[in-house]
This record gives structure tokens, C-alpha cells and sequence, in this order.
């Protein structure tokens, strides 16, 4: 096996890992190489692990300060080659005297997720935590499932406001022109900034990028709900990521907030994710240490009211490079959040 670490890809490197990703049953779209073109201030390292027989392995791994990190990969099938893939990166990034290096795994937990983190505690001291930031799960609606069935597992209250969408006229539909996208764009903008939302990856213009990214790669769509009047009321990211078609981003006017418009977008996403042959519908996310206080409470409330079960990601490995490299990219990452928390909160003058 050869390993290979990079900033820059090759056509026929770049050609090579699109085959890898797409013949992986499934992946996030976090290490979907164009992803980087939503992050133009931010660097990353390619990094593949390669036979005779073509790439076992491939990860985009962000640099920042000494500071390495790994969102949901590497991209591998194999536990055996997950586990050479992250020894590879751990030297490397040991070598280059990296400060800290952490790794949330697409795995979800079992027997693969136990193999891979026993055999590198073998090998090397790993700190795992159990907290909101290093514990990952989601909600997962399996579409082998007939609809009916699908839909006869909402919640009550759920199935209501689908059929109430519907009696008020709301409909949706795939946008595909920049006009309904600019709209929709202005919607998602609206609700960050009333309820003080990190944008996060939408920032600026990359929701343009991202519309040509799962267009021209076919990688997911954007629905759109319209009311009556055909007026723009709301949306839904959608994205593709192997066998799972992942709720990414939505939003809807804050001036209809009251109708159930999420409800009927995200009932139509789950059937359109069926027709196209999707195995899994994922929310992408529930926070099971969220207070009933929190609004992110009533988020966890919403989704479960679709039905489906609880997945769990495996933990995060937090991997210190140099004694207290962990505590180093802790206070990093409290700072860029106060930085953030400021940004948002300060005014316009």
C-alpha cells in the first residue's frame, strides 16, 4: 500500500477518487472532493492509500494552525485499510509536528466501528469523549419500507400538518434556475439572522456553489415549497451521499412560520428519495444532550415526529500530536466560537 498527502490534486488523481467515492456504498458529502469549493479560506490536504488495484482510501483533512481535523472519513469500505489509512495520517501529521488531530468517522457504531478503534488503542493513546461536540447521531428512515408505511409512522400531529399543506395549496418542486434559488437564498438569510444562525457552510455566496456542485455532479437538489399564489415559501437542501439521501439545510418565511410547510417538503423529500432508489432518508443530526429549554430540543421533537430510529456515529477520536495538543485545540476552538458568537451579534451601523 502507498500513501499519498497532497494540496493539490491531479487530473487523473481527481478523476480516480470520483470513481472511489462513487463506488462507496455510501459516504459523507464533507469528504466529497469539490466540497472544498464552499471553503475558499480554507486549507486542505488530500490523502489517499492506493494498490495495484486502484485507491482503498481517500480524506480531506483541514489544516488550521498545527491543527488537523477529519469530518466524517476517511472514505474506505474496508475496516482493515480504515485502520492503515488513519495510522498513515497520525505519522504523518506526527512528522510535520502537528499540535492535534481529530477524527469523526462516517462508521456508524457495530462491529467494524469496535474492530477499527481496537486495533489503534493498540497502537496508539486515543481520547474519547462523550459530549455534544464529540458524540454524533442522527435519525435514519429506511425507504425499503413502503410509503404508506413511511407516512402511516409519523406522529399524529405530523401526518395532520402534511395533509393540511396540501389542502392550503402548498406544492414543491426541484429548483432549477438561479432566480427561484436567489429567492430562496433570501429566505434562508432572513431566518439566520432572526434567530442569530451560523450560517456555517452558507456563508456568502456558497449556496451558489453548493446549487452547482449537486447539479452539475449530481449530488442532491433543492426543493422549494410554493404557496397558492406561487409564491416562494420555503425550502430543503437535499444531498447525496451513496445509498442516503441526507436533509441538509432548510428554512421557510418567517412571515408563515405558523404553516406547515417544512412538514410537507420534508414528507416529499423522504418519496422523492424512494422513487430515486435511495436505500436511507437521514436527518443528519439529533442532540440527545439538548435541554428542554433549548430550541434544539423542539428540533430533536420535530424530526422524531417523522419516525425512523436513532443511528450513532462512532465517537470522535481526539488524538494528542504533542502533550496537550487536545487542551490546545480546545481553547482554539472556544476562541473562533466567541469570534463567531460575536460576529453574529454585533449590529450594522
Amino acid at each position: 500500500m502507498q500513501a499519498v498527502f497532497t494540496y493539490k490534486l491531479e487530473d487523473d488523481e481527481l478523476r480516480n477518487i470520483y470513481e472511489f467515492c462513487e463506488s462507496a456504498e455510501s459516504y459523507s458529502i464533507e469528504q466529497y472532493p469539490d466540497w472544498k469549493e464552499l471553503f475558499p479560506d480554507t486549507k486542505f490536504c488530500y490523502f489517499y492509500l492506493y494498490d495495484e488495484s486502484g485507491i482503498k482510501s481517500y480524506s480531506q483533512i483541514i489544516e488550521s494552525h498545527r491543527l488537523a481535523q477529519i469530518n466524517y472519513g476517511p472514505v474506505c469500505s474496508d475496516k482493515d485499510n480504515m485502520v492503515d489509512s488513519i495510522s498513515e495520517i497520525i505519522e504523518y501529521y506526527r512528522k510535520k509536528h502537528f499540535l492535534f488531530l481529530g477524527i469523526q468517522l462516517y462508521f456508524k457504531t457495530g462491529y467494524d466501528t469496535d474492530y477499527i478503534e481496537y486495533k489503534l488503542n493498540k497502537k496508539y493513546k486515543i481520547k474519547y469523549i462523550f459530549d455534544n461536540s464529540n458524540t454524533k447521531s442522527s435519525i435514519e428512515i429506511d425507504l425499503e419500507n413502503d410509503i404508506d408505511d413511511i407516512f402511516r409512522n409519523f406522529s399524529k400531529g405530523h401526518k395532520s400538518d402534511v395533509k393540511k399543506a396540501n389542502k392550503l395549496g402548498i406544492t414543491t418542486e426541484t429548483i432549477n434556475n438561479l432566480s427561484d434559488l436567489n429567492v430562496f437564498n433570501g429566505i434562508y438569510t432572513k431566518m439566520c439572522e432572526a434567530r442569530n444562525i451560523d450560517r456555517g457552510e452558507l456563508r456568502s455566496d456558497a449556496i451558489f456553489k453548493l446549487y452547482d456542485l449537486l447539479k452539475s455532479k449530481n449530488k442532491g437538489k433543492i426543493l422549494i415549497a410554493k404557496d397558492k399564489y406561487q409564491r416562494i415559501v420555503g425550502g430543503a437542501i437535499l444531498v447525496a451521499q451513496g445509498n442516503t439521501l441526507r436533509y441538509f439545510k432548510g428554512a421557510t418565511d418567517l412571515e408563515m412560520r405558523n404553516l406547515p410547510i417544512t412538514h410537507l417538503l420534508i414528507y416529499d423529500a423522504i418519496k422523492l428519495a424512494k422513487i430515486e432508489g435511495f436505500r436511507y432518508f437521514d436527518f443528519w443530526g439529533i442532540n440527545h444532550f439538548a435541554d428542554k429549554e433549548e430550541q434544539i430540543y423542539n428540533v430533536n421533537h420535530f424530526k422524531k415526529g417523522f419516525g425512523g430510529y436513532y443511528t450513532f456515529f462512532a465517537k470522535k477520536m481526539n488524538i494528542n500530536l504533542i502533550p496537550y495538543g487536545y487542551s490546545i485545540y480546545k481553547i482554539a476552538l472556544n476562541l473562533k466560537n466567541i469570534l463567531n458568537m460575536l460576529r453574529l451579534l454585533k449590529k450594522p451601523v
